[in-house]
């Protein structure tokens, strides 16, 4: 077991021991009760909750690169990679300090310090030989998701890039169309902005880093936690549903996130059109600075699957062979929005002709099947005509 000290910034938070390889955690002590709050370490529930929030500060286990990120640095875990570090991350304030230390927040975070640039760019590559010189201490080691990506620095600001899987990048041009369809929604502040650019011979994602230096992120399952909403359909993850959002809008609420209804509307709206079905704790989310309590909902981050099939387990050949079946499919799967939530910033003239940009986007995407562009364009034209329904009230 090796203990570490959960620290906020400079302030001791938490006392645990973990087991590396398993990442299970055993809370000692707790520096208050209103600090624990903060967190959503309940008395009755404090392994479990730091357990959870150690988990997701580590690289996911469903991580493309994971087990050879993991062998170039002899690491039993992801949990024991985070753990080689400081396990700091550009999600939050959070860090562990291990006993003895006098080390100060100012002194390792990522948001006044660098970090070795050469593991991002080690993964980007795909040399992962080149991590055998690299420094654990860095943003990747702590960042959850899939796919395979990195943390980048420039005068600019920062930026996470993320790898394509088609050699054509034909999952980016996807994912940068969710990212037009929510300016034309939304508007600036509201959702995080992708691009899709070139690093080291690949196509790639570039996104900015959604917070400032001062604010930090609750996933959604400690948004949960700090909700007292314990076994939520947002914990559950999978596909979206009705009795998520209503339990998002039911999260925000309990923590004092003004217009729930209307951003969980207008998420809920984005995944409709953009035939997004995922839906788990890493994409939801809220935002408040350091040392406020003013909570607000993280603006839409995540657009992997966006303008694809949602439908794992079958090709997407086969689909494009059967649209009729991927119509009632969608239709089953998008039918979950309800008239009830807040529509009020809903304008539906914002969406018309986005089915041209959709048939343009995919014109050059050779690794698709020739009718791919014509039935996702066919599958977003029906969506938005359900939508217009629903914000208008037209369907209940």
């Amino acid at each position: 077991m090796n203990r570490r000290t959960l620290m906020q910034r400079n302030r001791e938070l938490v006392d645990f021991e973990i087991d590396p390889p398993t990442g299970k955690v055993r809370v000692i002590d707790v520096a208050s009760d209103d600090m624990a709050a903060s967190l959503g370490l309940a008395q009755q529930n404090r392994n479990r909750v730091l357990t959870v929030l150690v988990e997701r500060r580590a690289l996911s286990a469903m991580r493309k690169d994971k087990d050879v990120v993991l062998a170039a640095f002899g690491a039993k875990s992801p949990v024991d990679l985070a753990l080689m570090g400081h396990g700091l991350s550009l999600s939050d304030q959070f860090w562990y300090r291990t006993p003895g230390s006098a080390e100060r927040w100012e002194d390792v975070n990522f948001f006044d310090n660098g970090w070795d640039p050469s593991f991002g760019e080690a993964i980007l590559l795909g040399d992962y030989t080149r991590l055998a010189g690299c420094s654990p201490d860095v943003p990747e080691a702590t960042t959850p998701g899939h796919a395979v990506k990195a943390w980048e620095r420039n005068d600019d600001g920062i930026y996470l890039v993320k790898a394509a899987e088609y050699p054509d990048g034909a999952e980016l041009v996807g994912a940068k169309l969710g990212s037009d369809l929510c300016a034309l929604l939304f508007g600036e502040g509201c959702y995080v902005p992708l691009d899709v650019v070139e690093r080291f011979g690949r196509p790639c994602s570039v996104s900015p880093l959604m917070l400032g230096r001062g604010e930090e992120l609750a996933d959604g399952n400690r948004l949960c936690a700090m909700a007292d909403m314990w076994e939520s359909p947002i914990q559950v993850g999978g596909g979206i549903t009705t009795e998520a959002c209503d339990a998002l809008i039911d999260a925000y609420t309990a923590i004092g996130v003004a217009d729930a209804s209307a951003h969980v509307a207008g998420r809920a709206c984005f995944s409709c059109l953009s035939l997004l079905l995922d839906f788990n704790p890493g994409n939801v989310g809220a935002i408040r600075k350091f040392d406020s309590d003013v909570w607000r909902a993280a603006p839409i981050f995540d657009y992997d699957g966006s303008f694809g099939f949602p439908f794992k387990g079958v090709s997407i050949s086969y689909l494009c062979e059967n649209p009729l079946l991927v119509e009632l499919l969608c239709a089953h799967h998008f039918s979950f929005l309800k008239s009830s939530w807040d529509w009020s910033w809903y304008d539906s003239r914002a969406l018309d002709g986005f089915e041209d940009a959709i048939m343009g986007a995919y014109a050059f995407c050779r690794s698709l099947p020739p009718t791919f562009a014509e039935l996702i364009t066919r599958l977003f034209v029906a969506q938005r005509d359900y939508v217009n329904k629903v914000a208008s009230g037209e369907w209940a």
